[in-house]
């Protein structure tokens, strides 16, 4: 069974751990609110397996509460991640 894990994030990246994925599997940003999903550009699940791996946050998505979801090519449920929160401050 996939596992997709959170592990930590900075402003720029996430942190995730992941066990048994299949080849090909596609990473989404989810909006916990809207229900909104962003693919990510990082490829780094696609050769499946297990492994960590640094995933970039698209500096487009706006602050609020996301997970990530690992899907199959076909676009099918794999596993997601916890909620975790990017929060956009103010320079000051």
């Amino acid at each position: 069974m996939p596992i997709l894990d959170y592990v930590s994030q900075t402003a720029d990246t996430l942190r995730v751990t992941y066990v048994d994925m299949p080849a090909g599997t596609e990473v989404v940003f989810v909006d916990t609110t809207s229900g909104a999903k962003t693919p990510s550009p990082s490829s780094a699940l696609r050769n499946g397996g297990n492994g960590s791996a640094d995933i970039a946050i698209d500096p487009a998505l706006p602050a609020a509460g996301y997970y990530l979801l690992a899907q199959g090519s076909g676009g099918q449920y794999l596993a997601q991640t916890v909620t975790f929160y990017i929060r956009r401050g103010r320079a000051g």
